[in-house]
């Protein structure tokens, strides 16, 4: 060691100097601003000690300082990244003033070696900056192909399930003129809920697909459903063969838009679970205030076309029917319960907070 370090006009303890060098190399690649204040201090070290002909623009200083200025370019800011080569550079110059006797050549030297410093500094900064853009253009790739698939699938939408409902709606409100003989009141009144709740799901499914293909040509000027369909939406439920029981708080609470709208599709969407899973089976439909939380509950019994006694709580564990209302209540900070209750009924309960309302 000391046969090396002789070759090199440094001694012993430049060696050793040298070989801590190696140090901050290591650790760049996992702490760059550690590695550099390693390296500065290194830097500072060499010349209060005085080692040997030393000087920072020596290529054994130089090749760590670079690999250093070049991963902290790679992984900062451009502000931390110039402000770091500013006071490595101002502590090269404070260096060469301390040792500038034994060089005659020391300006140019230091010329060097702070261009080969920046120019580490530029190149880390510059596939820093491809790395960024490589990154923005992945992104926005993704972007675009996240919009050609919310039109591809509102294409879909209506080339299938929009043409249907038109058909639906048409021949239920046709169906009385079209049949011979005439249909009786009962059943022409059935033929203009079904058409109303086809005209209805045509409307919703038009909005739907507005914000599929991300049209912003306007505001949606149509109102949204709320409490005050509530009823409505119950009286449906009943003609569908469903006896449901609806107790709504007097006075009736204010609610905001989207906590009336969540409220809505919840008992929507438990109503149609009880249709589907146990038509016929008592329901009862529960909105009213607990302190400063608004409790919304849909519980049924168990229904005699219910294979599995399913209802209102169907589906607690697939679908999209559930994951809709708990996107709707955890968006308004709230929670949801859907399953089976200890009484062995099957019931919905949100529970919505209301402060400020």
């Amino acid at each position: 060691m000391y046969m090396f370090g002789d070759l090199l006009g440094l001694g012993g303890l430049g060696v050793l100097i040298g070989v801590l060098y190696g140090v901050p190399v290591v650790v760049a690649w996992y702490r760059p601003m550690v590695a550099w204040w390693s390296m500065l201090g290194l830097l500072l070290a060499a010349t209060a000690l005085g080692v040997g002909d030393w000087g920072p623009w020596l290529i054994s200083d130089q090749l760590p300082q670079a690999v250093v200025m070049f991963t902290v370019a790679l992984v900062s800011t451009w502000r931390v990244t110039a402000v770091a080569y500013l006071i490595t550079l101002g502590a090269g110059v404070l260096s060469a003033s301390w040792v500038q006797y034994r060089w005659p050549n020391v300006v140019l030297a230091m010329m060097i070696w702070g261009l080969s410093l920046l120019t580490a500094t530029m190149l880390g900064h510059h596939l820093k900056m491809r790395r960024l853009s490589t990154l923005r253009v992945a992104e926005e790739y993704g972007k675009r192909r996240l919009l050609e698939e919310r039109a591809r699938v509102a294409r879909e939408l209506h080339d299938l399930v929009a043409h249907h409902m038109s058909v639906i709606a048409v021949q239920a409100a046709t169906a009385p003129y079209r049949i011979k003989g005439g249909v009786s009141g009962e059943v022409a009144r059935e033929f203009r809920d079904i058409n109303a709740a086809a005209s209805a799901s045509l409307g919703e499914m038009r909005q739907l697909l507005g914000v599929l293909r991300g049209d912003r040509d306007g505001p949606l000027t149509e109102p949204q459903p709320g409490l005050g369909e509530l009823a409505e939406l119950v009286e449906s439920a009943r003609r569908a063969g469903t006896p449901v029981r609806m107790e709504l708080q007097e006075p009736v609470p204010e609610l905001g838009a989207s906590v009336s709208l969540t409220v809505y599709r919840i008992v929507q969407e438990a109503l149609s679970n009880v249709i589907k899973h146990a038509n016929g089976a008592p329901t009862a439909v529960t909105i009213g205030r607990d302190g400063a939380d608004l409790v919304v509950e849909v519980v049924n019994e168990a229904g005699a076309e219910s294979a599995s006694g399913a209802g209102a709580g169907a589906g607690a564990g697939a679908g999209f029917g559930l994951v809709g209302m708990r996107e709707r209540v955890t968006l308004l900070g709230g929670e949801l319960f859907a399953g089976t209750r200890a009484d062995g009924r099957y019931a919905v309960r949100a529970v919505l907070p209301l402060e400020g309302k």
